[in-house]
């Protein structure tokens, strides 16, 4: 017989922005919400050392702003009062192997590494009466009630303690949000459960990251992407203004032929050899403020819980733990900011109508959350040899959504449409739907704006008998997302 729901106690495994996002929305339910976090909190922004990421850029795309902003107001005030650049009015430069267009932000964005993006959100967790964070601490297990094999709470090592001594915390609800090295798969094996087969994106990712040192008199650089061109085996280069008058430049390659270097003396020259000299001309002109710093992911994975029918009860994963995402594609934070709003949507439907399936249904509806953000960065990756995705449902047509997006950027780019372009940023930042840009009155337009026809050409390949079979095919290649449901709080 399911028990109804209880509200007295939620514990979240990790105390990064995903576990911080999910216990401040846990916190409007629940009379306690503990975060147990296996690191000592910083008492100033600082990378912890279980986030080895932390050194390298980290963007909050718009839509993760609108979504932290409505749980913690201020937030981005607080960040640009402690030296976030304000891209507010600020142009930025997107070059390609076809030219180069500018695009000038509309919005109040604060742009900062991530210590200090964790750092206000601890400050403001800190403020929290029903939130309290339990550092130093690692879990061992989960505990299971013999008879109904709900998740009931878990057993947890203080690490500050030698020998270190096991203690019981019990829970209504536990959230793992811990991680792309997670437990959760040890855990469950241990407990009898069958796991479903994770999507993995097999990327053999390698970036590589430096800060330079912004003077007085260059205050006007532009931030700027060069993008990289995998048939030619040629990075991406990032140059992004952050907090406190530094820049990051970064250098990324998919596929494992090639990872940046993170010698001093070779990273000028490798940025001279992206597809556009404009980084390297810039940062001719900067000071270095630090050594650059590799990181190396070689896959992504999509876990598929929710096709568990005997998932238990009282247990919830979110984040890297349940699906990473390519962190080049900087939509990691926005994908965990959406996962606490639909866990918001689900505690909230629960609580009005005594949901018999939360745990599952709330899983399925994480899966909506993920899915824009996998495609997208599975579209993108793939591009580049060696990058395969072993998963049980392959895209459907993706080398006509490569090739359409390529020459989608390329159109707006050789018409001087910015318009166009801020379009294609949009998307990847799931502000409208993939369908908006990659349709049949689109295609024509490009179609008619190539006076080389290579692009009528290259539709040829594709084109079905009439118009009609034509749409059923974008419809097939194209998925919708249902954005506007999934925005829905």
């Amino acid at each position: 017989m399911t028990q109804p729901m209880k509200y007295e106690r939620a514990i979240v495994i990790g105390g990064g922005i995903t576990g911080m996002l999910a216990a401040k929305v846990l916190s409007s339910f629940y009379r306690e919400v503990l975060i147990i976090e296996k690191d000592e909190m910083p008492d100033s922004p600082e990378n912890r050392l279980g986030t080895p990421q932390a050194f390298h850029p980290h963007r909050m795309l718009p839509l993760g702003k609108q979504i932290i902003e409505r749980l913690f107001p201020g937030y981005t005030k607080e960040l640009l009062e402690m030296g976030g650049f304000n891209t507010l009015h600020q142009t930025s430069r997107f070059m390609t192997k076809d030219g180069e267009l500018q695009l000038t932000d509309t919005e109040e964005t604060a742009v900062t590494r991530r210590a200090l993006l964790e750092w206000v959100l601890m400050q403001r967790i800190a403020n929290e009466e029903r939130i309290h964070f339990l550092e130093k601490h690692e879990v061992n297990s989960l505990q299971f009630d013999e008879e109904t094999n709900r998740v009931i709470g878990m057993i947890v090592k203080n690490r500050g303690n030698r020998p270190a001594k096991n203690i019981s915390l019990l829970a209504d609800l536990v959230i793992d949000t811990s991680g792309r090295m997670s437990k959760l798969p040890k855990w469950l094996k241990d407990a009898g459960y069958t796991l479903p087969k994770p999507d993995h994106l097999t990327v053999s990712l390698g970036y590589s990251t430096r800060y330079y040192r912004l003077p007085p008199e260059a205050q006007n650089m532009q931030s700027m992407v060069i993008v990289g061109q995998p048939n030619e085996k040629i990075p991406t280069g990032l140059f992004e203004r952050v907090d406190n008058d530094l820049v990051a430049v970064l250098l990324s390659a998919a596929g494992g032929t090639h990872y940046p270097t993170t010698d001093a003396e070779k990273f000028e020259a490798e940025a001279s050899a992206l597809t556009h000299p404009a980084i390297a001309e810039a940062i001719a002109q900067l000071t270095p403020h630090t050594t650059p710093k590799g990181f190396r992911v070689p896959y992504c994975a999509r876990n598929h819980y929710e096709q568990m029918l005997d998932w238990p009860s009282g247990l919830l994963v979110m984040g890297d733990a349940l699906c990473t995402l390519d962190p080049i594609h900087g939509q990691g934070m926005t994908k965990a900011a959406l996962e606490a709003q639909t866990l918001h949507r689900m505690l909230k439907q629960s609580q009005q109508h005594e949901h018999v399936s939360f745990e599952r249904e709330t899983l399925q509806q994480m899966q909506h959350a993920i899915e824009p953000g996998w495609w997208l960065c599975a579209i993108a990756d793939m591009a580049w040899e060696g990058v395969e995705l072993l998963a049980e449902k392959p895209i459907p047509h993706l080398t006509f959504i490569q090739e359409y997006l390529n020459r989608f950027v390329q159109y707006a780019i050789q018409t001087h449409q910015p318009k166009h372009l801020a379009s294609y940023q949009k998307m990847h930042s799931f502000l409208i739907e993939p369908r908006e840009i990659i349709n049949l009155e689109q295609l024509h337009d490009m179609i008619e704006a190539d006076q080389t026809g290579e692009t009528a050409k290259w539709w040829g390949q594709w084109r079905k008998e009439n118009e009609e079979l034509n749409r059923v095919f974008l419809q097939e290649a194209v998925p919708d997302f249902q954005l506007e449901r999934l925005l829905h709080i």
